[in-house]
């Protein structure tokens, strides 16, 4: 996928993405995804592929969240969600985040690396706004490790990549190099899906 052409694609979803991500599956996995993770009161958390805010409703509470999107029409159905919560959204590339020396206690990258054309870049990126024993939180459509997807996964993938969405990716492939470390990985949604919670490694080692 290209990000200049998801930028259309995502125009012509933003008014129908809520009712294919926002079924009582996709709540409950999100829901699942974020009761792995705890914000101390005023810490910071970053949602990088904010989409429509589905995921508002499940944030920790006492976080101060920032949401970045490509998009400006999932911008505009997102910022409508906000209500009182303390969200501060941003129309921002995730393979370029322009955060400078700003740290966050949280990312999250929720259905963002099986969309965007680097994925790698987006990680590389997270990493480098992620604080010191920060965790990293990612809900995605991985295939397994060091497995060749199978030939129906490969026909879907002709569909879906159509709408933006690469479901071939192997995200021990993307982390390959990185110093990330897995604290949790498990199935969601009929095996569809993957929750991982993860952090940046502190040992000298790469994690492969």
């Amino acid at each position: 996928m290209k990000n200049n052409s998801n930028i259309q694609k995502y125009k012509r979803l933003a008014p129908f993405y809520d009712k294919f991500m926002g079924n009582r599956l996709f709540r409950k996995a999100r829901q699942q995804a974020f009761s792995e993770i705890e914000a101390r009161q005023g810490g910071s958390l970053l949602l990088v592929g904010v989409g429509t805010g589905e995921d508002f409703p499940f944030l920790p509470a006492g976080a101060s969240v920032t949401g970045i999107d490509l998009s400006e029409d999932m911008l505009k159905i997102a910022e409508g969600k906000k209500n009182s919560r303390d969200i501060t959204l941003l129309q921002m590339d995730a393979e370029d985040m322009g955060f400078g020396n700003e740290k966050f206690d949280i990312i999250v990258l929720n259905l963002i690396l099986s969309v965007v054309e680097h994925p790698e870049k987006v990680l590389e990126k997270s990493l480098n706004c992620l604080s010191p024993g920060g965790t990293l939180l990612v809900f995605d459509k991985f295939i397994e490790s060091n497995q060749k997807p199978n030939v129906i996964r490969r026909l879907l993938n002709k569909i879906t990549s159509a709408i933006g969405t690469d479901i071939t990716r192997d995200f021990y492939k993307i982390k390959s190099g990185f110093p990330i470390e897995i604290t949790k990985e498990y199935k969601t949604i009929n095996d569809l899906y993957t929750i991982i919670v993860a952090r940046e490694s502190i040992s000298n080692d790469i994690s492969v």
